[in-house]
C-alpha cells in the first residue's frame, strides 16, 4: 500500500505484528544487554544498545534518497516535494498521536521527559503541510506502518507509559538532532525564505540542540527505573527505530525516483540512485 492509500489495518492485527516484532528484537538483544543494564547511564546504554538499529533507519533507501541524493531538474524538484510531503504527512501522525496520549502521563515520573516542550512538533508540521500543499490532512494519507506505529504509542501509553521514553529517544535521535542539516537541504533544494515550510526541522540553532541533547539525556537519566525497566526501554528503542525503517520501506515501495536498494530498504552506502 502507498502512502496515499486507505487500507486501515485492525488494531488486533497491528497488536500482533507489534508483539511479533517486539519478541523479535527481544530474542535478538536481551542477553547482551541485561549485564550492563546498571553499568553505565540508560542515555549511555540506549546509545549504544540501538545504534545498529538507528543506522539502518537513517541509511533507509527513502531517507537517503530525500535528503542525499540530487534531484535535477523541475521535474526532479517536484517529485522531490511529492516525497518530503508525503514523509511530512507521516511524521504528523505520529507526533499528533504522541500529543494525544500525552495527559495520561501527567504528574507522573515520567513528566520530565515526557512533557518536554520541544517534542510537541504537530503544529509545526501542520504549518510545514500548509505550505507546501495547502492542507494538512494526514491521517488518510498515513501508510499502513505509520497506523502500526502509531497504534504502538497508544497501546503503550496504556500498558506500559514508560516505554514512552523509548520512543521519545528514537524520535529525537532520528528527528532533532538531524534536523539542522535537513533544513538545509530542503531551504536549498526549494529556495526557500525565512524557514518557510521549514518549521519542523529548522526552528533551532545547533546549539540549542546540543543543549537540549545534554537536557534530554540528563532527564532520562534522572528516571528512577527498575532495571527491567530500563531493558524494556532499550528493547523498545530498538523496535522504535525498527518501525521508522518499515515506514520508510513503505514510501518508498513503488515511489518515482527510487530506486529499491538490493535485499531491501537499507542502503550501505551513500551513492545517487538515479
Amino acid at each position: 500500500m502507498s502512502a496515499t492509500g486507505t487500507l486501515r489495518v485492525s488494531r488486533t492485527e497491528q497488536s500482533a505484528r507489534v508483539r511479533r516484532l517486539s519478541e523479535s528484537e527481544a530474542d535478538a538483544t536481551a542477553p547482551a544487554t541485561q549485564p550492563r543494564a546498571t553499568a553505565a547511564p540508560l542515555s549511555v546504554l540506549l546509545t549504544e544498545g540501538t545504534a545498529r538499529a538507528h543506522e539502518q533507519a537513517e541509511r533507509s533507501v527513502f531517507l537517503q534518497s530525500l535528503f542525499v541524493d540530487s534531484w535535477d531538474g523541475i521535474y526532479g524538484q517536484f517529485v522531490r516535494a511529492q516525497h518530503y510531503v508525503s514523509y511530512l504527512r507521516q511524521l504528523h501522525v505520529l507526533y499528533a498521536t504522541f500529543e494525544s496520549v500525552l495527559p495520561r502521563v501527567a504528574r507522573t515520573a515520567l513528566t520530565p521527559v515526557l512533557l518536554m516542550p520541544e517534542l510537541r512538533r504537530a503544529s509545526a508540521l501542520e504549518a510545514d503541510l500548509a505550505y507546501f500543499c495547502g492542507e494538512t490532512r494526514t491521517e488518510t494519507f498515513a501508510c499502513v506502518e505509520t497506523r502500526l506505529h502509531a497504534e504502538r504509542l497508544r497501546e503503550v501509553a496504556e500498558d506500559a507509559p514508560h516505554l514512552l521514553v523509548a520512543h521519545v529517544y528514537a524520535r529525537c535521535v532520528l528527528d532533532f538532532f538531524a534536523a539542522p542539516e535537513r533544513a538545509r537541504v530542503i531551504s536549498n533544494a526549494f529556495e526557500l525564505e525565512d524557514a518557510r515550510g521549514t518549521l519542523f526541522h529548522g526552528t533551532a540553532t545547533p546549539t540549542e540542540l546540543s543543549e537540549f541533547r545534554v537536557r534530554l539525556h540528563s532527564r532520562i537519566d534522572g528516571l528512577e527505573l527498575e532495571e527491567d525497566e530500563a531493558r524494556e526501554i532499550i528493547q523498545e528503542a530498538r523496535m522504535a527505530f525498527r518501525l521508522q525503517a518499515l515506514v520508510c520501506d513503505e514510501l518508498a515501495r513503488g515511489a518515482t525516483g527510487i530506486a529499491p536498494a538490493s535485499g531491501g530498504g537499507y542502503r550501505g552506502g551513500f551513492s545517487v540512485s538515479q
